[in-house]
């Protein structure tokens, strides 16, 4: 059948999770090969009680009645190539761009030093070369003529601030606000954020980070200038948003809190970090000890109106007064209800 690449990259009609694959191999074989995948990508394919994924360029309307499907629904990626009327992301003009999906994870070189060995280019055909994403595009690019390239069309961030009626109670209270409203004005290190791709990139971590700046303000340990939190008590307060998978996703949140003044460590605490399936544990098998600490250190500027002390305060009160509306409020910094 003819090849068809996904808008980020990935070889749809050779993915072992997509209709055609599970059609093509048969159950008997299924199993070993299933097997092999997992070995060098990490991740087992299951025939479930669907047929398999149907692809990203299908619209969303034709999409089946399936909760799998939400994954592509939400997809920066597909959300961008599809406004912009693009089969994937090698006929952008911005392409390669920060705010893809696509991934370098993948080439023949990264998953031999991964496994150990060598690959085969064989094997690296049959099990690995659908997901190396960014070299399959680059291809794709390199092939183009330059009428075959568009730009995408521009789109504007929008921040739902809620205007403030009235005055804080103390002096610190303002200046927690006025970092706070720093913090919203920010592009969180988005380049790009001009792009539906890039905006939707914004909007995921800023949902995370207002989260965690929840989390770390509610119920991490306050010692001074100090805040300390542990990964058990971040998953118990997570919803409605997923936690920093690994410790290069964690990096991402350290370094953008480091603009604003707060210094952020992440303490590992065991060698049993990572679930079989690549993700960080909550706590170490068989205990109730937590995998990992997250430690934040205020700067000096911050230090000078107790920064950590006053987000307490501030968020503690917000919860008090409007109840299950509180994060909801905090996320457009709406304060009114506790102001004077």
């Amino acid at each position: 059948m003819e090849q068809i690449i996904s808008r980020c990259g990935n070889v749809c009609s050779e993915c072992p999770w997509s209709r055609y694959m599970r059609k093509k191999i048969n159950k008997e074989d299924w199993e070993e090969y299933s097997e092999q995948v997992k070995k060098y990508t990490g991740y087992k394919p299951i025939k479930y009680e669907w047929e398999g994924c149907v692809g990203c360029l299908t619209p969303n309307e034709e999409l089946p009645k399936h909760p799998f499907y939400n994954f592509l629904k939400k997809c920066r990626t597909r959300k961008c190539g599809t406004y912009n009327e693009v089969k994937n992301c090698a006929y952008c003009g911005r392409f390669p761009c920060a705010n893809t999906v696509a991934s370098n994870n993948f080439t023949k070189e990264k998953v031999s030093d991964k496994i150990g060995s060598e690959i085969d280019d064989k094997t690296f055909e049959s099990y690995i070369k659908m997901f190396d994403s960014m070299t399959n595009l680059k291809k794709i690019h390199s092939d183009l003529h330059d009428d075959q390239i568009k730009n995408p069309k521009p789109v504007s961030k929008k921040t739902d601030i809620v205007e403030l009626k009235g005055e804080f109670k103390n002096e610190n209270y303002h200046k927690t606000y006025k970092k706070l409203i720093e913090i919203a004005n920010s592009n969180l290190s988005i380049k790009g954020i001009d792009t539906v791709s890039g905006y939707e990139n914004y909007l995921i971590r800023k949902d995370i980070l207002w989260r965690l700046l929840w989390i770390f303000g509610l119920y991490g340990k306050l010692s001074k200038n100090e805040l300390s939190i542990d990964s058990a008590t971040l998953y118990e307060n997570r919803k409605p948003i997923s936690l920093p998978s690994n410790e290069e996703h964690w990096k991402l949140y350290i370094n953008i809190l480091a603009e604003f003044g707060i210094n952020t460590k992440l303490e590992i605490k065991t060698d049993k970090l990572y679930t079989p399936g690549g993700y960080m544990r909550v706590k170490v098998p068989q205990t109730n000890k937590p995998t990992y600490i997250i430690e934040m250190k205020a700067n000096p500027k911050l230090q000078k109106y107790q920064f950590f002390k006053a987000l307490n305060e501030i968020l503690s009160e917000l919860k008090s007064k409007v109840g299950k509306r509180a994060f909801t409020n905090f996320k457009k910094l709406n304060f009114n209800s506790i102001l004077s």
